[in-house]
């Protein structure tokens, strides 16, 4: 569902991970049908992680299901069904050439370090006790460095061929040395705060033995003067595999250049220049040492001792694309990225019975991104990726009305996680470097917005043993996975203003016959019969609704047995003093008139609580046989009758 308008790059987020739909498992058969369509909702638009949400949402509840249907062990499942590491790299039914991994080792990494021997053992404790407890897993491969032609297989065969074959992932970084030894990098990726500045800082001085803080990067990137391609920016992971890797190309290109100059100056070979520490020698004889920024500064003030055949000129910019990305075939197979990922994700929550509320007790991620070019940065993104993956689960939705009206358009009611909210994931890293991009690097910042939803959704289904759940998985939608859904409003029930008043209650609350001398029975709810705090049902009502489903919605009835006379209990409603400790949660009671009262009152449940200003009323006095008590303008003070 694109919305109302198809936004460039739509429909890309079904087309991205066309090559991987069977993820991390060796499925050799697939048929896919996919549908976009146009609606009157909100245009869709690209985020983190596009695309693989939905694809491992239906692939990851899939295999849960399996391993349920069967009465199998999911570690079981997942290990049966893996990718081997001998069979890297290995071309997925749907076209995608996954390059490295070793799938059956990020389990086991997962499951030692995040310590799911013992979340097993509070399960089963938890569930001993009578407590709602799961635990879920996930396994996704995480695409990076998209394929420009991925977004082609949403033409037919004939149409691409009429526009011609689309395909590869151009990357491109210029480095340079200026007169004082200065390098200065430029890269294409336009970042916006994931720190690809300090990564590529390092990148460079790791090639010129030179300390980061040397390094100078900038990332302004303007497409009429600097180099640049169709695939130049910030999506898609392509930071760590491309950018970075094509800044390393550059790096050792220009560095190279450097040598073939040092090497007459060493008496050396160009292979035998080391450049350690901002200094520059020959490997075997040490003791002849030039500084970097001296041997920098003499192309520039005297180009005519330039050694045969090197170029003028400290400068030099890459272009790189990998050529295992290649154009979609007539049958819509296409390798979609350059590189894949893969995480595997334990979740273990404890589920409310009361309020429906999700907790999560412990989260566990471990990540195969290839060389990590900056742990602190990979674990940054990995945070950032579950967080947003935790809201896509537990919160995030774009809800519409039945008159198709938007009811998420500002913060107050489309929620979002906040610190509050996001515990500490464990974060476990494995390397298997990608033979495919020039560091051996692959991305990781957009893996657990794929694989964290599916992960609490498969841990709450665990929880409370239900075979579909539908996110986000909000407290009232899980008060209906446990067959408790709200019982909907009356209608007017609404209105703040409005006067309800009850109908004499016979027999269902204990009708008291004086002249029996029992006692008074007074309701529940202020010394009446039972009205239903939100809706307004009387008793009788619930007698009817108790057939059917049984809700959660706010509410009370029943009677409450007081050892004393009517005459006691009419003289304590018609006395204010007294009035005010009988209306539950009344701070004062000020009267108005005759028999009437303004009420300061505090109504709620549980932690959720509010004040408010009510007009209780005494009328139809029969003393001491009856009155009618009742109140209004105040949502939760009903009507009510005593006897």
């Amino acid at each position: 569902d694109c919305g109302g308008y198809l936004r460039a790059p739509e429909p890309a987020t079904f087309y991205r991970m066309q090559g991987s739909l069977t993820g991390a498992y060796t499925i050799p058969n697939l048929r896919v049908r996919n549908r976009v369509v146009m609606t009157n909702k909100t245009p869709a638009g690209l985020v983190r992680g596009f695309g693989g949400p939905q694809v491992y949402f239906a692939l990851e509840r899939l295999m849960q299901r399996i391993a349920v249907e069967l009465g199998l062990d999911p570690l079981e499942v997942y290990r049966r069904n893996f990718i081997q590491p001998d069979a890297f790299p290995y071309r997925a039914a749907a076209g995608a050439l996954l390059d490295s991994g070793n799938y059956p080792l990020g389990l086991s990494l997962a499951a030692d370090q995040g310590g799911l021997a013992e979340l097993i053992e509070r399960r089963d404790t938890a569930r001993r006790a009578g407590r709602l407890y799961g635990i879920g897993y996930a396994a996704i491969v995480e695409p990076s460095i998209s394929n420009m032609g991925y977004i082609s297989t949403a033409l037919t065969p004939e149409q691409r061929a009429k526009a011609g074959p689309k395909n590869g992932a151009i990357a491109s970084a210029t480095v340079s040395i200026d007169l004082l030894g200065g390098v200065t990098a430029l890269i294409d990726s336009t970042p916006q705060g994931q720190g690809h500045r300090t990564a590529a800082a390092q990148v460079v001085a790791d090639v010129f033995g030179l300390r980061p803080a040397d390094i100078t990067v900038n990332a302004e990137f303007d497409s009429q003067k600097d180099a640049w391609s169709v695939a130049a920016g910030n999506y898609s992971s392509r930071f760590a595999g491309a950018v970075a890797g094509t800044l390393h190309l550059a790096a050792v290109k220009l560095r190279d250049k450097l040598a073939s100059i040092a090497a007459p100056l060493l008496a050396c070979e160009p292979a035998a220049v080391c450049f350690p520490g901002g200094q520059v020698f020959a490997g075997p004889t040490p003791e002849r040492t030039l500084p970097f920024a001296r041997l920098a500064a003499g192309p520039h003030w005297a180009p005519a001792l330039l050694p045969h055949g090197v170029e003028v000129g400290l400068r030099e910019t890459v272009f790189w694309t990998p050529e295992q990305l290649e154009a979609p075939t007539d049958d819509d197979r296409v390798n979609t990225s350059a590189a894949y990922g893969f995480a595997f994700d334990i979740c273990a929550v404890e589920v409310d019975p009361d309020t429906g509320r999700v907790r999560i007790d412990r989260y566990v991620t471990c990540h195969d991104a290839g060389t990590l070019l900056n742990p602190d940065l990979a674990d940054g993104q990995i945070r950032g990726a579950f967080a947003q993956g935790l809201g896509a689960a537990l919160m995030e939705e774009f809800a519409y009305g039945g008159d198709g009206s938007f009811q998420s358009g500002t913060f107050a009611d489309y929620l979002v996680p906040t610190a509050c909210e996001v515990p500490g994931p464990i974060i476990v890293h494995l390397s298997t470097p990608s033979p495919f991009t020039p560091l051996g690097a692959k991305g990781l910042g957009e893996g657990n917005n794929m694989s964290t939803p599916v992960c609490i959704a498969n841990a709450v289904a665990d929880a409370l043993g239900v075979a579909n759940v539908v996110l986000p998985l909000t407290p009232s939608r899980v008060m209906a996975l446990m067959g408790m859904d709200e019982t909907p409003p009356r209608a007017g029930s609404l209105g703040g203003s409005a006067r309800r008043d009850a109908d004499t209650v016979h027999g269902a609350g204990g009708a008291v016959h004086p002249s029996h001398g029992a006692p008074a029975a007074v309701g529940a709810a202020v010394g009446g019969g039972g009205m239903n705090l939100a809706t307004g049902t009387r008793a009788g009502d619930h007698a009817n609704a108790g057939k059917g489903k049984a809700g959660k919605g706010l509410s009370a009835q029943g009677s409450v047995e007081l050892a004393a006379t009517p005459e006691a209990i009419f003289a304590v409603l018609l006395d204010p003093v007294a009035l005010a400790k009988v209306i539950p949660g009344c701070h004062a009671l000020e009267s108005t008139g005759e028999n009437q009262y303004r009420a300061d009152v505090t109504l709620g449940v549980g932690m959720v609580k509010a004040r408010y200003a009510a007009e209780i009323s005494l009328s139809e006095l029969d003393p001491p046989h009856r009155l009618r008590l009742a109140g209004h303008r105040c949502l939760y003070v009903p009507d009510a009758v005593v006897h």
